[in-house]
């Protein structure tokens, strides 16, 4: 599984080769975007919203963690599924923890993922906040340790493969396709009434 990364001059109809070279490849059933910073918010929305009109999958959005809090907001807006906070630090400080825990409100459960840096005392402190941790690297005694949390089951979403924690390819039983497809139709219906509501309140304060 690869991050897709959208540069400013990526047009739909290349990103849309790539999603589908990344299902191919990898059997997935989601996908990782990574926006650039020039990529202008709409943009992000008509790409995404691309996507999920040619493909049933979940989009998981990768990002640095924001200041505030209605950035958070405009990453719902865009149509993506899940955020993955991968910041280059190693460890989280109370603000951003604040941040990361406020997209656990907008976003459906088990689907708010931070990176962990394989440091089981960061797994510890994101568990109780319904993030879900995702190691450096693969390693699978770090996995079961995630999986066997007490917490986790309260968070972990109802997938056969969970997003970003399960990399490897996994075989999908019709019941399983079925399962996913009505996860993903309630999720995308309960986003769209959530945006129009984050968008009235835009609207309401002038942004």
């Amino acid at each position: 599984m690869h991050t897709i990364t959208v540069l400013e001059d990526t047009s739909a109809e290349i990103l849309l080769g790539f999603v589908e070279k990344e299902i191919s490849q990898y059997q997935t059933k989601y996908i990782m975007l990574s926006f650039q910073d020039q990529v202008t918010d709409y943009t992000r929305k008509i790409l995404v919203e691309e996507i999920k009109k040619h493909f049933d999958i979940f989009v998981v959005l990768q990002s640095g963690i924001p200041r505030h809090k209605q950035r958070i907001e405009e990453y719902f807006s865009y149509g993506v599924h899940g955020l993955y906070f991968n910041p280059s630090i190693s460890s989280y400080s109370k603000k951003q923890v604040e941040i990361m825990t406020f997209a656990t409100d907008l976003f459906a459960l088990g689907w708010v993922f931070a990176a962990s840096q394989n440091d089981k005392s960061i797994i510890e402190d994101l568990l109780p906040l319904k993030i879900i941790p995702i190691p450096a690297e693969d390693d699978d005694n770090l996995i079961d340790f995630i999986k066997s949390h007490k917490y986790f089951g309260k968070i972990s979403p109802n997938l056969k493969s969970i997003p970003l924690l399960d990399r490897k390819r996994a075989d999908y039983s019709l019941a399983d396709k079925i399962k996913m497809k009505m996860l993903l139709e309630t999720m995308n219906f309960r986003q769209k009434l959530m945006v129009k509501r984050i968008d009235e309140s835009f609207g309401s304060s002038g942004l």
